[in-house]
């Protein structure tokens, strides 16, 4: 009786969420061409990409620089960028609602506040990330060549791309949730964008970093962003998936554990204070 309803719970709650997505995903689908016209930007990422580690690996004479072919470091790129370019940035829309009060209505619907926000923000996630990814591949195909990716890793892949789109989501919504604390979260979107570029590998493959440098790199939650999924993409071991799914997952857990705590203190203030 108990599992009946539990089960009966559960799918409640997929087909509610599920319909936001699918919701928001017929919305990005409805103004594509917005979409579009942000996404041609990768065109260029990738060309300049393509210039700059063609000469750098000229240069260096050698196949490979730290494990990764060019084709690997090229393609390695395109896979960040389809992360960074897609995620969905409702950080800020967490920080307008708190400052204009409207956090104090949407908290009433019938539905988790954080969940509503990750849900809708995965319809135009899925759309963003298959035309930056669409746009460049031409490119890089044209460069490189095809991937060295198989069917068989291509699951794992797409876990681990997920997990961190979790991740993000989770550190993005604790920015958002800090306006209940200071007026203005600019500054911390900032120094999270800068610590994602240059330890998250957006910047440079961690590999490439001093080795004292990548380990400290790859145990924090930032490589587990983009790094991690763009480096299993282009070299994938199961060893490495099997320590990218657990690292992410304790990072899940801490970072998640730590919105939790955040996001019934600021709906505590809220009531306590008014919106």
């Amino acid at each position: 009786m108990l599992n009946s309803k539990f089960t009966a719970r559960v799918r409640l709650i997929s087909i509610k969420y599920g319909a936001i997505t699918q919701t928001n995903f017929q919305n990005q689908l409805a103004y594509v061409w917005d979409a579009l016209g942000r996404a041609v930007f990768i065109i260029l990422i990738m060309f300049i990409f393509v210039q700059l580690w063609s000469a750098v690996y000229e240069s260096q004479d050698t196949n490979a620089i730290a494990g990764l072919t060019l084709a690997d470091t090229i393609w390695y790129f395109l896979i960040a960028e389809m992360i960074e370019l897609g995620k969905f940035r409702h950080d800020q829309r967490i920080s307008d609602e708190v400052k204009d009060g409207s956090i104090a209505y949407t908290l009433s619907r019938p539905y988790n506040y954080l969940f509503y926000h990750f849900f809708n923000g995965l319809g135009e996630t899925v759309i963003k990330m298959a035309l930056v990814f669409l746009l460049g591949l031409p490119i890089v195909l044209w460069s490189v060549g095809p991937p060295s990716i198989t069917l068989q890793s291509l699951s794992p892949f797409l876990l681990v791309l997920f997990l961190a789109l979790v991740l993000d989501f989770f550190m993005a919504s604790s920015i958002g949730l800090l306006a209940f604390v200071t007026e203005d979260t600019f500054s911390f979107r900032l120094i999270y964008q800068k610590l994602i570029f240059i330890l998250g590998g957006l910047l440079i493959p961690l590999d490439f970093l001093p080795p004292w440098l990548q380990q400290i790199a790859r145990l924090l939650p930032f490589s587990q962003v983009n790094y991690a999924p763009a480096k299993l993409f282009v070299a994938f071991e199961w060893q490495l998936f099997l320590y990218t799914l657990a690292l992410q997952l304790f990072w899940i857990l801490v970072m998640g554990s730590l919105l939790t705590l955040q996001y019934r203190w600021a709906t505590r203030r809220l009531v306590v204070n008014g919106g």
